[in-house]
């Protein structure tokens, strides 16, 4: 598991519009770039895709990394 890629991604997604579009749209090229579990990857996808959980909303409102984790509890 690695915290600090996974805190990376969602800094990215949080602050750069360009890379939550492409989180959305293709995951796979998103995350290639960084060293993460399956698990790691599935939950950062899910990220990308799933808006019944609120966290693609969460993320189009730029919330603080903090309020980010909430989802993840």
């Amino acid at each position: 598991m690695s915290f600090d890629a996974v805190q990376d991604v969602l800094n990215k997604a949080l602050t750069d519009e360009t890379f939550r579009g492409l989180l959305q749209s293709d995951p796979d090229t998103a995350l290639a770039p960084y060293d993460l579990s399956e698990g790691e990857r599935a939950a950062l996808k899910k990220i990308g895709t799933d808006e019944s959980d609120g966290s693609v909303g969460l993320l189009d409102r730029r919330r603080s990394k903090s309020a980010a984790w909430l989802f993840w509890s």
